[in-house]
């Protein structure tokens, strides 16, 4: 069993439970891993939580791809989805191209009707709009895909893709160069650790850390969901990762964004952020003889 914040209960559960449900993409791809036939290891299950196969994408990103080559300014964009595994890695240019020309083609779909004052909040709740969507883009066609501020042409959801690329074109081309092949997800989508004490200007480079290149995205179990409003920058993803091996009392594996210690310029406070971010296994001794063999110094907090 698992849960990535999506909806668990059946449609005819007969009282209100919540409106307000994360989009399955999560939980689809942790029901597939999980279901397979080998049989689950601890450094399965830790590897899980880093994975970046983008189940939304796999649907609707063969579907952008060919809406895109079939014109000239935008056929690379599509031809390098086209060959995308639909991970969202830092190191790719496919889930740039992806990410930004389909935040792009939400906002055509629906701003015209929504209008300037209201379709930012509207964007920015995906847990309301991911799904329809997505299911708008399967299903090939809707009102939405017109855009009405052209009322003498009648758009269609290939139109719309066009025009989205060509947006996310306009955006990707002054951060990362003119050759889409070099629109590498990392370079944009990253994750900075901010110390409350500053948060911006060189103190806050000081006392934080990053901004560091991160790979997954809102629809991965290795969640790196960012803001509409403010791309690509990480302001969800999992802080504590841990599996607990029940067969063995002295230690779990588990790693933190930070270290353990949050107090400012201790040697503990930042040294667990190379091994957060590269995914190395890292283990807490958890038994208290376990602790009282390997402790290293003890902090007393006398009344």
């Amino acid at each position: 069993t698992g849960t990535c914040n999506h909806k668990t209960i059946a449609h005819d559960f007969p009282y209100y439970y919540s409106s307000f449900f994360a989009p399955s993409w999560r939980y689809r791809r942790l029901k597939e891993l999980m279901q397979s036939s080998q049989k689950k290891t601890k450094n399965d299950m830790w590897s899980y939580q880093r994975d970046t196969k983008n189940i939304m994408a796999a649907k609707t990103a063969p579907i952008m791809a060919k809406a895109l080559q079939q014109y000239e300014d935008t056929r690379l964009m599509g031809e390098i989805l086209e060959k995308w595994n639909f991970h969202d890695d830092p190191g790719k240019a496919a889930p740039a191209i992806f990410q930004t020309t389909y935040c792009k083609f939400a906002e055509l779909v629906f701003k015209d009707e929504l209008g300037e004052k209201i379709i930012m909040n509207f964007l920015d709740n995906w847990y309301f709009l991911h799904e329809k969507l997505t299911q708008m883009v399967l299903k090939g066609h809707s009102i939405w895909f017109d855009d009405t501020t052209t009322p003498d042409i009648k758009e269609s959801m290939t139109d719309m893709f066009h025009k989205a690329a060509l947006q996310a074109k306009k955006t990707l081309v002054p951060l990362l160069g003119n050759d889409p092949e070099q629109w590498k997800w990392g370079k944009i989508h990253t994750l900075e650790l901010v110390n409350p004490l500053a948060r911006k200007g060189i103190a806050g480079r000081i006392l934080g850390t990053g901004p560091m290149p991160m790979g997954g995205s809102g629809e991965t179990l290795y969640r790196g969901w960012y803001d509409y409003d403010k791309p690509f920058e990480v302001t969800h993803c999992a802080a504590l990762r841990m599996v607990v091996d029940m067969s063995d009392m002295d230690k779990v594996m588990a790693v933190i964004p930070g270290g353990v210690s949050a107090r400012t310029f201790s040697p503990h406070q930042k040294d667990q952020i190379k091994n957060f971010m590269s995914g190395k296994k890292s283990y807490w001794w958890f038994s208290d003889t376990a602790i009282d063999r390997h402790e290293k110094s003890r902090l007393v907090l006398v009344p």
